[in-house]
C-alpha cells in the first residue's frame, strides 16, 4: 500500500501539504464514485406511484369472529 519512504515524507510534510494531499485524494474518489452512483435510467420503466397493485387482491370473506377472545383485550375489560 504505502511504502516506508512515502510514509516518512508524509510525516515530515507540513499541515498544508497534507491537507492538499487529502483534498486531491477526495477529488479522485468522488470522480470514481460518480459514474457508479447514478442509476441506470434505461434499464426498466419506473412503476407508477399509485395503482400498481390494482386488481391483484382477492376478497376471501367477511371477518365473522375476532382473532382473539374479548377477555384478552385490556381495553374491553
Amino acid at each position: 500500500m504505502i511504502d516506508a519512504e512515502i510514509l516518512e515524507k508524509l510525516q515530515t510534510a507540513s499541515i498544508e501539504e497534507r491537507i492538499n494531499l487529502i483534498e486531491t485524494i477526495l477529488r479522485s474518489l468522488k470522480q470514481d464514485i460518480q459514474p457508479n452512483a447514478a442509476p441506470q435510467s434505461g434499464s426498466h420503466a419506473p412503476r407508477p406511484t399509485f395503482g400498481f397493485m390494482k386488481d391483484t387482491g382477492e376478497i376471501l370473506g367477511d371477518v365473522i369472529t375476532p382473532a382473539l377472545p374479548e377477555n384478552t383485550w385490556e381495553a374491553l375489560q
